[in-house]
């Protein structure tokens, strides 16, 4: 079935799919974005393997929130606090990760458990009759759960069970996690990348297999000095029609670089990739060859990227650092993909969209709009490698949230 007309009936997407240029630049969106989309969706904060003991602890972000995810080191269990001090607000733990059986804060003394009781006020008797120690302890998020070791964290009540959340995403994060019969880790922890940006530029980028021919020119010519003939990827992208994008439903997508159970590696980029698929999971979290990628939006012009190599756990230290070196190699501070994503993906379009008083103040976003599939079942849609299935599957979610049109939550 090819693709159909659908109404969106907003001025900042119109029925054609052009988008408006003020999505990415208009702090008030922005603003709306974190009471809609990061509030209302779950959110992924850590894996399991980064506090594998009792007393570990990470500090992320659920939209613009600073949050701890501890595991408790007295029941094991999971929990994602809100980093404040319920004294006077000042965050209790500074370091990115690390393990404490308590969290002191520094400004006042008063301090926590590894999962947020307050257990020492010094001077208590200043606080008056009424001051109760059992309700004071670190604010926790609404709901907390996990899939597959990926720890989530929604700020509402009210979200869906995150199985159900994460639909038709569920099958591709099992195919992750089954790397190795034991699981995966991230134990190396994550380089991080910068840029004066919206962070909806990032997520677009993830599932453009459309750029890479274009704005890695130099990689793909570098593996064509290094392998003395041409990279397939171009002709894949152009031609292999097993190479698709999917819109998975709830803003989730995936491009699959032909079968994902297939034993040999379809990729055909040489960089070590262990995933045959570029998969978003909305709003945030997204997996890339080898790495986790963890987008955190800070302003509606700054965004902070976590990239975090996946280890097969229990990997020997030549697969490991097979894994790294071919990671960095890419992706890496020094390497050719991120540098080439924030020059040209990002820092231009950003300055491109600067450009406000253009009656063109749009992007487009309808590349195989008319020959997309339509599963009249599921309502899955997939598309051609080129095609913009992936990006509408978010912005269309994306849409729902900031408008309050949504039934899901």
């Amino acid at each position: 079935m090819t693709g159909v007309k659908e109404r969106l009936s907003s001025p900042l997407i119109t029925d054609d799919w052009k988008v408006s240029g003020q999505i990415y630049r208009d702090p008030a969106i922005f603003a709306r974005e974190m009471a809609t989309v990061y509030a209302r969706t779950w959110v992924y904060v850590g894996h399991e393997s980064e506090i594998p003991s009792n007393g570990d602890y990470k500090t992320a972000h659920i939209g613009l929130q600073p949050v701890i995810v501890s595991r408790s080191s007295d029941d094991d269990t999971i929990n994602v606090m809100f980093n404040r001090c319920r004294h006077r607000g000042s965050a209790v733990c500074q370091q990115e990760f690390g393990n404490a059986n308590f969290f002191r804060c520094a400004y006042h003394g008063w301090t926590y458990t590894s999962a947020g009781k307050l257990t020492g006020v010094p001077f208590d008797d200043g606080y008056g009759t009424d001051f109760n120690k059992e309700e004071m302890g670190l604010a926790h998020v609404a709901q907390v759960d996990t899939y597959r070791g990926f720890i989530f964290a929604t700020l509402s009540p009210t979200t869906p069970a995150l199985h159900s959340y994460l639909g038709n995403a569920r099958k591709y994060l099992d195919f992750i996690s089954d790397l190795s019969p034991e699981g995966i880790e991230l134990s190396s922890h994550a380089h991080k990348l910068v840029f004066r940006g919206n962070w909806k530029l990032q997520i677009e980028n993830t599932i453009d297999p459309y750029h890479f021919s274009f704005t890695h020119q130099s990689w793909l010519d570098i593996l064509r000095e290094r392998n003395g003939k041409s990279s397939p990827w171009v002709k894949n992208v152009k031609t292999n029609r097993s190479w698709r994008g999917i819109d998975l439903g709830g803003g989730h997508a995936v491009h699959e670089y032909g079968d994902p159970t297939a034993e040999k590696d379809t990729h055909g980029i040489a960089i070590g990739e262990l995933i045959p698929f570029n998969l978003n999971v909305f709003p945030s979290l997204a997996f890339v060859g080898a790495h986790l990628r963890l987008v955190v939006p800070r302003s509606a012009n700054e965004t902070w990227v976590y990239l975090y190599p996946i280890f097969p756990r229990g990997a020997d230290e030549q697969t490991r650092n097979r894994i790294l070196r071919d990671h960095e190699s890419f992706y890496g501070p020094a390497g050719h993909g991120s540098a080439d994503d924030i020059e040209v993906g990002f820092d231009r379009v950003t300055a491109g969209l600067e450009a406000t008083a253009s009656p063109a103040d749009w992007t487009l976003m309808t590349r195989g709009l008319e020959r997309e599939e339509i599963d009249p079942e599921t309502g899955i849609r997939v598309g051609r490698s080129t095609d913009e299935v992936p990006q509408r599957a978010y912005l269309r979610r994306w849409l729902q949230l900031i408008e309050d049109r949504d039934d899901n939550h």
